[in-house]
This record gives structure tokens, C-alpha cells and sequence, in this order.
């Protein structure tokens, strides 16, 4: 598991300075750590495409966020992602819950976002990476050199237990 003040401090270390999201038990270590932060501001959300626009607000004021949510409110980010974050060329860190997957299969509400989770990834033209406990620093590196030189979205995709 990746300890949250570590994930935090390399964020900082990129340069990012906000947070935005909605609750989700996969990130609630995050979530905790991001409330006593005093390098990271987290601003919550009610809706995940909420979240998507405070960050393109901090964004197009020329300061980094990183948005926390579930892959289910994926699906409720359209129209913010495609006609402000990527019109606009906004780089903007996604961190996904990737439920749907096991332990978490049984649930009906995530069984079928798990399915299409990647596809819909594809279809909004948005470079994931899944995150792992054993490479997470590459991994962040990777997809934040990916977001700088695109000046657009990225995701991380994070399975239960690694953050």
C-alpha cells in the first residue's frame, strides 16, 4: 500500500497545489491526509464533474490540481472534461477508483463501470496508467510528464488497497 503523506509529498513535488473530489472509501487515507496538508489544498465536491471544473478553474489560473473520484463518476464528467478541460487544454490529474474489479464485483452499481471503465477512458481520449504499490513513483512521473507535455487530462487508476 502507498502511504498517502509519501503520494502527497511527490505530488507536491510535481508542482500540484489543489485537490478537488467526491468521498470514495478507496481513497480515504487520501482524503485524511489531504485535510491536514498544509501544501495541498483539498477543496470537496458534491458531483465529480463539479470537481472537474474547480480544477480547470485552478488550471486556467495557471495553478495544478488533481481530482479524486470514482470510476462511476467518471461517466458523470463528460461535457466538463471534453468541452472545458480538453478545449481548453487543461492539465488536470485524474485519480480514478477502479471498482467493478474483485473484491468489489458483486456490487451491481460498479460491476458494469469496471467493464467499461478503459474503453471509456479511449473513447474521451484520455492516457491512463494503473497505479501499483511497486512502481507508483515511475508511474506518477510517467503520466505527469504525460499531462505536461500534452497540456491535457491524465489518469491514474487505483485498485483497492494500493492508496
Amino acid at each position: 500500500m502507498i502511504d498517502s503523506k509519501d503520494f502527497l509529498n511527490l505530488l507536491k513535488e510535481k508542482g500540484f497545489s489543489f485537490a478537488s473530489g467526491v468521498p470514495c472509501s478507496y481513497f480515504s487515507r487520501l482524503i485524511d491526509a489531504l485535510s491536514v496538508s498544509e501544501d495541498i489544498r483539498y477543496i470537496p465536491a458534491t458531483r465529480e464533474d463539479e470537481a472537474t471544473g474547480i480544477a480547470s478553474g485552478l488550471a486556467l489560473g495557471k495553478e495544478l490540481a488533481f481530482v479524486i473520484m470514482q470510476n462511476s463518476g467518471f461517466a458523470t464528467i463528460g461535457d466538463a472534461l471534453t468541452s472545458l478541460a480538453q478545449l481548453y487544454k487543461l492539465p488536470i490529474l485524474l485519480i480514478v477508483s477502479y471498482r467493478g474489479l474483485e473484491p468489489d464485483r458483486t456490487f451491481p452499481e460498479h460491476s458494469l463501470m469496471g467493464e467499461v471503465m478503459e474503453d471509456s477512458l479511449h473513447c474521451y481520449r484520455v492516457p491512463y496508467w494503473n497505479l501499483t504499490a511497486q512502481s507508483w513513483q515511475a508511474t506518477v512521473d510517467t503520466a505527469v510528464s504525460k499531462m505536461r507535455e500534452t497540456s491535457m487530462p491524465v489518469a491514474l487508476m487505483v485498485e483497492q488497497g494500493v492508496l
